[in-house]
């Protein structure tokens, strides 16, 4: 078995993303920050997501953690199939 499988063995696209990207703010600072979904729940009839995430505002970055309203997430999707293009760059 090969270690580098053809195309049409590519592993299928999620149907659901959990990477996102965070972004407070509606100007050019801060940047949107890396993010990761854990939970989704609604609250007086919208959705809200259990986000950890890269505070990128600060001198140093820090990992946060709560519960974000959908307007501030965004899908950071990405093809799953990149392992198969060869060894890690």
């Amino acid at each position: 078995m090969s270690s580098n499988p053809p195309k049409n063995d590519a592993w299928p696209q999620p149907k659901r993303w959990r990477h996102c990207w965070v972004r407070f703010g509606h100007g050019n600072y801060p940047p949107p920050a890396p993010g990761l979904v854990l939970d989704w729940r609604r609250e007086s009839g919208r959705w809200t997501a259990w986000v950890v995430w890269v505070d990128n505002t600060g001198l140093k970055e820090r990992v946060c953690q709560g519960w974000l309203p959908v307007a501030v997430l965004r899908p950071a999707r990405s093809d799953i199939n990149v392992w198969n293009d060869g060894p890690w760059r």
